[in-house]
């Protein structure tokens, strides 16, 4: 009996996996016709990419795969009864997300900050009847300009500098590199903290203001909406710093690890290395020597050895002594 409810249930687990794998997989599902045209004359759009990726049970995030549409704007893309995203993108224009869910409406509805589309499965007409008009918008610049000064003083900080970066909108996160992104913005502010970018439409817009010794300012804003030029006053923060002499060593025996890659502040938003971070080797003796430790936010520390697992954490900056020795200890791979 035992042995009967086992096979029946690895045959049901098997159905499970090959169904989800079906769905998953290019090619299965019904297929949708994309014709992409220009909202301003309805001109089809040649060389727009249509990425799918399933998310779910199994979350299968968006890769380098896509069809494109030709010159007449079609595209033919596969979508499965499991929930599927449809990121498209157009040099040049707003990015456009689709949902397509099985049978009712998703929580996460229409509009800024969500899809622009969604479609549900079994509404889906067969051939020929399954086109599906994408009325793609040109990106707007629109300048934005920044005054930024010293949040003690209040006097202007000349040199920030000042990235302005665009991600899309994704309603589950996946893979945004490479996917020809408007490119990353940088400017330095003038003798009067004055700097200006572009607001660009369609993405959400993320602006950095940065300089050696000031905490980072970060502006976050969506470009669907973007109403006009505007003016924006921005607080740069002063940092304290600490000196503070790494020990690196390893858990089980406390023996000092050399050439030991410590790093503080490690940013992963596509901008160059912040300023007031730095990577240290340690010597013969596990030590990276003094270092000036700044109360940055986030205050992330990472250690990397040979033959030890990746050390990361977030020591509290205000438990630091200035002149002390804090050891680090490394498990061993």
């Amino acid at each position: 009996m035992r042995a009967r409810w086992m096979r029946s249930a690895v045959r049901s687990a098997a159905a499970v996996l090959a169904c989800v794998a079906a769905i998953a997989a290019p090619g299965c599902g019904k297929p949708v016709m994309m014709h992409a045209v220009s909202e301003a004359d309805r001109a089809p759009i040649s060389d727009v990419r249509v990425y799918r990726h399933v998310f779910g049970f199994l979350r299968l995030f968006p890769g380098r795969k896509f069809v494109v549409t030709g010159p007449a704007g079609d595209a033919e893309v596969m979508v499965g009864p499991a929930n599927t995203n449809l990121t498209i993108l157009r040099s040049g224009f707003e990015p456009v997300l689709v949902g397509v869910f099985e049978r009712t409406r998703p929580a996460l509805a229409t509009g800024p900050g969500g899809y622009d589309h969604v479609l549900l499965y079994d509404e889906i007409r067969p051939k020929p009847d399954n086109g599906f008009e994408l009325v793609m918008r040109p990106v707007r610049r629109v300048p934005m300009t920044l005054e930024v000064f010293d949040a003690a003083t209040k006097a202007p900080v000349e040199g920030a500098d000042v990235f302005g970066s665009t991600f899309l909108y994704l309603p589950q996160p996946g893979v945004e590199q490479d996917w020809g992104f408007p490119p990353l913005q940088r400017i330095a502010t003038d003798a009067a903290g004055r700097a200006a970018l572009d607001q660009v439409s369609g993405f959400r817009n993320r602006v950095t203001v940065r300089k050696q010794g000031f905490q980072d300012a970060v502006i976050a804003f969506e470009g669907r909406d973007i109403a006009g030029p505007r003016e924006v006053d921005v607080q740069l923060r002063a940092l304290q710093v600490k000196q503070v002499d790494f020990v690196v060593v390893d858990a089980k025996d406390g023996r000092p690890i050399p050439a030991a890659e410590v790093r503080l502040g490690e940013w992963r938003d596509g901008l160059p290395p912040n300023p007031n971070g730095w990577m240290k080797v340690t010597d013969a003796k596990g030590r990276t020597g003094p270092m000036p430790v700044p109360d940055i936010e986030p205050f992330l520390l990472s250690v990397k050895a040979q033959n030890h697992k990746e050390w990361r954490g977030a020591p509290v900056w205000r438990s630091l002594v200035d002149g002390q020795v804090k050891k680090l200890q490394m498990q061993r791979k």
